[in-house]
């Protein structure tokens, strides 16, 4: 166990001297918002979701994340508006962001298909808690800092299209770099669907991939959905770089679960376990608690696939 947190010290500091990564989610496919602001209120209701992930559970320094969305449309204008706050902490790195989503929905035909454009507008609280940090030399030129707490102003942007049983979207949720906190912009492609496979089964295949200047990352899942109530499904996730795609030794793979609770409230909880090159044999999961809330105003209808995406 020693080595092992000390292996995990070692990548967590290579991760704050190369570049700060946003946040994964096994539950991106329900989270469209929280990266992509074209998709706020593309469900044509009122939404409130909220993912509670715990990393690496058991090492110290692990990170925990909690983010939460609100979305709302205003059908008569196809226009949809929410907020998104995300609090990530991992080692001695804390960041919590507070953003402003917008976005236009442009009916393309009657059966359903939409083309949307969003804008997302905020700041991000950023610190580094240096005293927790014990290096080898005093006053290691990597960890000094003109301040070790800082607010950065963020925008971003996103594209989104669905139909009723199938999405696909592109979105840079943050435009803005600072080379002191070693942050740049995080480019993302998303897209899945539904299958249809019988009248009470449908499978939900998404996939989401994520690009920086000099490290990527990908997500796909597969869901089985019985009764329109209940999923329960499996998801693989890697990163590589960008001299040549080589994989990195970070393969994981979650399991997923999850069931309507009522018509308008949705759970979900994944367990992840990583490859045996970072657990190297001991039992480090990641729990994924997922919560979504729809609230119906007087005469709206409840839609189908909107449900599951």
């Amino acid at each position: 166990m020693r080595d092992l947190k000390l292996y995990f010290l070692l990548f967590l500091i290579s991760s704050i001297c190369r570049s700060q990564q946003e946040s994964n989610f096994s539950y991106y496919m329900f989270n469209h918002q929280a990266i992509n602001p074209a998709y706020t209120g593309s469900r044509g209701i009122t939404n409130l979701t909220s993912v509670i992930r715990s990393q690496w559970v058991g090492l110290e320094g692990a990170p925990e994340t909690q983010t939460i969305t609100f979305g709302k449309s205003i059908n008569s204008k196809n226009l949809g508006y929410g907020v998104s706050v995300l609090n990530d902490k991992i080692g001695p790195t804390n960041s919590t962001s507070f953003d402003i989503d917008l976005a236009y929905h442009l009916k393309l035909n009657e059966k359903g298909h939409r083309l949307s454009l969003g804008l997302k507008a905020g700041a991000q609280n950023y610190s580094l808690n240096t005293n927790i940090i014990q290096t080898l030399t005093p006053n290691d030129p990597a960890f000094v800092l003109e301040k070790d707490r800082k607010i950065l102003p963020n925008i971003g942007f996103g594209i989104y299209y669905s139909t009723q049983s199938f999405y696909t979207g592109f979105a840079i949720p943050r435009l803005l770099s600072d080379k002191e906190y070693n942050l740049e912009p995080h480019y993302y492609f998303i897209t899945g669907g539904l299958i249809k496979v019988s009248e009470v089964f449908m499978l939900k295949p998404s996939f989401l991939l994520k690009q920086t200047r000099s490290i990527g990352g990908y997500d796909f899942s597969i869901l089985g959905i019985i009764n329109e109530n209940i999923w329960i499904g499996g998801q693989i996730r890697s990163s590589f770089n960008n001299y040549g795609f080589t994989n990195f030794q970070g393969t994981g793979i979650s399991a997923l679960a999850g069931f309507q609770i009522f018509d308008n409230l949705t759970l979900g909880y994944s367990y992840g376990i990583p490859s045996n090159e970072i657990s190297n044999g001991i039992s480090i999961p990641t729990h994924e608690v997922f919560l979504r809330l729809d609230i119906f105003s007087k005469g709206e209808a409840f839609l189908f696939s909107p449900r599951f995406f």
